[in-house]
């Protein structure tokens, strides 16, 4: 594996992953991760499908339960113990590629639901919240209405706004335009730009390269469960060291 060490910066890293493993029966999904994110720092992750991507992502969030290695996010270690997911939730939000938005629910009150439940939040507090929220992705005037009544552009907007609703200090995107129609891309990851200035860790699972060369401090690209390359990205795209590398963003940057 060719990993670029963690030289910038001092403290504990956002992130800690090392020798992280996780299997799917007889398939080996990671193989051995090392990865340390840093505080504020900006990481995106690509790669062929069933490369590991997401299986490492929903590691980092306890969606799934890795099997070897070991996670620590702002100092705390996952385990298998629910109060330790909890506590590690509660300092990370994901986007997904669905929208997973409750049909039944308006965007405000999809947006109020997580910190009123899981924090405890007042009613009248967790509206003011999400308010703030919904008009940091530009969807204020859309409060009221219900997922079926807005874009696949404007939805994702509000999903990001839900996860921004529990203040993560790290967020998760699981390639959160694939299921767009190319017109509303745009939109999405304008406001995935406006979050990457603000100081919160983002990583991001995407295709969207040129998303990644505008935003990305660092770019890891993956392949077979491992982690093939991880450099500063403006040597990710212009010096690719791994020949994998290179051919795949040959192919995809066609």
């Amino acid at each position: 594996m060719i990993v670029q060490a963690d030289t910038a910066g001092t403290g504990a890293p956002a992130i800690a992953i090392a020798g992280l493993v996780k299997h799917y029966g007889s398939h080996r999904a990671l193989n051995g991760i090392d990865l340390d994110i840093r505080r504020g720092e900006k990481i995106v992750i690509c790669g062929p499908s069933g490369s590991g991507k997401s299986t490492l992502i929903r590691c980092i969030n306890a969606l799934e339960h890795h099997d070897g290695g070991s996670i620590m996010v702002n100092g705390i270690r996952l385990s298998a113990d629910e109060g330790t997911v909890q506590d590690i939730r509660q300092e990370v939000g994901m986007v997904f590629q669905h929208f997973n938005l409750f049909p039944h629910l308006t965007a405000l009150e999809n947006c109020m639901l997580a910190p009123r439940l899981n924090r405890g939040i007042p009613k009248a507090r967790a509206e003011k919240l999400a308010m703030h929220y919904l008009e940091r992705v530009h969807l204020a005037d859309h409060a009221r209405k219900y997922p079926a009544r807005l874009s696949g552009g404007q939805q994702q907007r509000v999903a990001i706004a839900r996860a921004l609703c529990m203040e993560p200090r790290i967020l998760l995107f699981d390639e959160p335009t694939s299921a767009l129609d190319p017109e509303m891309v745009g939109e999405v990851l304008g406001v995935m730009e406006g979050l990457a200035i603000s100081g919160v860790t983002m990583v991001c699972v995407t295709h969207e390269m040129g998303f990644a060369r505008r935003v990305a401090d660092r770019c890891v690209f993956m392949d077979h469960g491992e982690i093939v390359e991880c450099a500063e990205a403006e040597a990710f795209f212009q010096a690719p060291v791994s020949l994998r590398l290179r051919n795949f963003l040959a192919q995809i940057l066609r």
